[in-house]
């Protein structure tokens, strides 16, 4: 009898196995059928200089840099969607897909598409490129540093090519530099809270697609963003890093109000004396992009020890792939994110 039921098991468990072979191989399908409905060889090819000795006119390997490699760096697939664009003008999507960038192409043909959702640059681009919202209690101890760290990031102006450590930005978390002691994960911390600054400034990459040489989520679930948003800072371990990799300065503001905190990401510095101005909108309430004034240009402290190490960061996978989206109607159901917890890092 207990051989019948190993054997039963065993049964099962290949039954189980080849329906999940199946269903991969079935996603696998519908993921490349999407990809490939957004992508023109032609297109790539010519507007990519870059792949044309590296690659050639192959269309399957344009097509396969365009899925493992184009995707991720913001390239554009065809002369009708760029997915820089789509992922800039339809912020609230982004607690939903993170870093997912096919799930976007997904989108777009499911539903952005039907919708008329703007999925190509516009003739005068806006200098914000990408900015996020979240909400914290004021009345809480872990308010006063996530203002101060705030404060320090905010006006920063990188030069093309310069790094940015968040780290560094914001001084060691003490007394002397202003920090109070406020909960965090693992206890009470001078500091405590700015990772709230931390995840916000990646969320704000994440909308302007810009990637993170060094990134590290947290240990556990955060209360005031999804997911795959976060990032986490401990001091001399982790850190948030990224690289100024566009031809023009690059202006992070940050500015706190009576809801919380905004972050923005601007391309130029700005002249003396002139200032760039705008609402901020917060991603879930509109599709449109906004700017806030921003007067003072900071530049980052000086750098001590060594110079900053590229982390080859896997990006995470949205929690709802491409094939679930097959079974949608179109309508995407944004995350809400909650009000942090008192002992939220």
């Amino acid at each position: 009898m207990r051989v019948l039921h190993i054997r039963v098991a065993c049964l099962v468990a290949l039954a189980f196995l080849a329906g999940l072979l199946l269903s991969l191989k079935s996603y696998g399908a519908e993921k490349d059928e999407i990809l490939r409905s957004v992508f023109d060889a032609e297109y790539y090819y010519n507007e990519n200089p870059d792949l044309q000795e590296q690659i050639g006119h192959d269309p399957e390997a344009l097509f396969a840099h365009f899925v493992n490699a184009g995707l991720r760096e913001g390239r554009a697939g065809s002369e009708q969607f760029s997915i820089k664009a789509y992922v800039r003008y339809n912020p609230e999507l982004l607690d939903v897909y993170k870093t997912d960038w096919a799930s976007y192409c997904g989108h777009y043909i499911l539903a952005g598409k039907a919708e008329g959702r703007r999925c190509l640059p516009q003739p005068e681009e806006d200098p914000l490129i990408g900015f996020y919202h979240t909400d914290y209690d004021k009345t809480l101890p872990r308010a006063s540093n996530i203002a101060l760290a705030a404060a320090r990031i905010n006006g920063i102006v990188l030069q093309p090519g310069e790094p940015f450590s968040f780290s560094e930005a914001v001084l060691p978390r003490t007394p002397e530099n202003g920090y109070v002691l406020a909960p965090a994960i693992g206890g009470m911390e001078y500091g405590g809270g700015i990772c709230q600054v931390s995840s916000t400034l990646y969320a704000a990459m994440c909308h302007a697609m810009l990637p993170a040489t060094e990134r590290y989520p947290h240990s556990s679930r955060i209360s005031y963003m999804p997911v795959g948003l976060d990032a986490t800072i401990s001091e001399g371990r982790k850190d948030l890093k990224f690289i100024n990799p566009y031809k023009r300065p690059l202006t992070i503001l940050a500015r706190t109000d009576e809801t919380g905190i905004t972050v923005s990401l601007f391309l130029g510095a700005g002249d003396a004396g002139e200032s760039v101005e705008s609402e901020h909108t917060k991603p879930e309430e509109t599709a449109s992009e906004s700017e806030e004034a921003f007067t003072e240009k900071k530049e980052m402290p000086p750098k001590t020890g060594d110079a900053l190490t590229v982390e080859d960061e896997t990006l995470p996978e949205t929690e709802r792939p491409l094939k679930s989206l097959l079974l949608e109607s179109g309508q995407v159901p944004v995350e809400k994110t909650a009000a942090p917890e008192d002992e939220a890092p």
